[in-house]
């Protein structure tokens, strides 16, 4: 058995490389094959000679690079080869269409989560727990200070934020895939009577969702040259990029939120410029990274996406698992 998973997998300039089956994973720069875990912008990249994903992440990459693009797609837990190494897609829980990559090569097994998260959200389907010989986990939120409440308990404090401001617009500032789509299905299931409108971008993706046979609640496409005062008593959903906006600077009677992970963190919510911070992530948190590379069963692991100091010391100190560093090529 190899010693270390940098004989299999290295981080390149264009990201990481698997060299046996020739594939990039994520890649950032154009790669000739590149495996996809999910459609968030920071995940793929313009260019490739081809792209392998599941069936829905590409519907959503068709929806962002061009339906003439080069893609194949696999269902979950069908195993295919390329260059003789094995290689299947599996839930990770982020959003819809979000996978973990599993390789097997000579009956030993690597899995790389990508992006994931363990609470239910019903948009996606949920992780799957994968046994693997070498774990790369992602870290986002690799800090024992970070915990998430139960997803509903955030969308009843959104739905009374919402209430209590019947004369004002409230603007809710959420990433355009999977984020909004989660927070439109859990409002859903509280007492929300309000009206609701989503910028274009995040109506476009509600329609991917819906291809996808993903129920979404139904809302109003946002017209920015609409008189804002006709949406008094309404929920907006706006992308962040937005948040800096110069038609939101001359608007009036609005407050203003946003939901993340980060604003679990009290200095940052004092200084991000929102009225309100929500919460809420498509990610998982320390309690979960933790049990997810203890169900893996994996002896070795290594971190990417994210601050591992933290995670790195904990299971030097507490657990027998070896962490390993990344092998390097151009």
């Amino acid at each position: 058995m190899r010693q270390s998973i940098t004989d299999l997998i290295k981080y390149t300039s264009s990201g990481l490389y698997c060299s046996v089956a020739d594939v990039w994973i994520d890649p950032s720069k154009p790669v000739k094959r590149a495996l996809i875990t999910h459609a968030h912008m920071d995940h793929f990249t313009f260019g490739c000679d081809e792209y392998i994903s599941t069936f829905e992440t590409a519907i959503i990459l068709k929806d962002r690079l061009g339906k003439e693009i080069n893609i194949k797609t696999y269902d979950y837990n069908k195993e295919f080869k390329i260059n003789g190494t094995k290689i299947s897609f599996h839930p990770s829980g982020h959003i819809l269409g979000s996978s973990q990559i599993k390789f097997n090569l000579a009956e030993e097994k690597w899995l790389i989560t990508g992006d994931f998260k363990r609470q239910k959200d019903e948009t996606c389907k949920e992780y799957e727990i994968v046994k693997t010989d070498f774990l790369i986990s992602e870290s986002t939120f690799g800090l024992p200070i970070f915990k998430w409440d139960e997803p509903q308990n955030t969308a009843i404090d959104i739905t009374k934020w919402v209430s209590h401001s019947p004369k004002k617009v409230s603007i809710l500032f959420c990433y355009s895939l999977g984020k909004a789509q989660r927070l439109l299905n859990e409002i859903s299931k509280t007492n929300f009577k309000n009206n609701i409108h989503t910028h274009r971008s995040i109506f476009k993706v509600n329609n991917c969702y819906k291809k996808s046979g993903i129920d979404i609640v139904k809302t109003n496409k946002f017209d920015q040259t609409k008189n804002i005062a006709d949406l008094k008593g309404s929920l907006l959903l706006l992308p962040p990029a937005l948040h800096r906006s110069a038609f939101l600077k001359n608007l009036k009677d609005i407050q203003t939120g946003f939901a993340s992970g980060w604003m679990s963190i009290r200095a940052l919510r004092k200084r991000s410029g929102y009225d309100k911070g929500f919460s809420i992530s498509d990610h998982a948190d320390w309690d979960a990274i933790l049990n997810t590379i203890k169900e893996s069963q994996a002896k070795n692991v290594f971190f990417h996406h994210g601050d591992s100091e933290a995670l790195n010391r904990y299971l030097k100190e507490k657990t027998s698992i070896n962490v390993l560093e990344f092998g390097y090529t151009k």
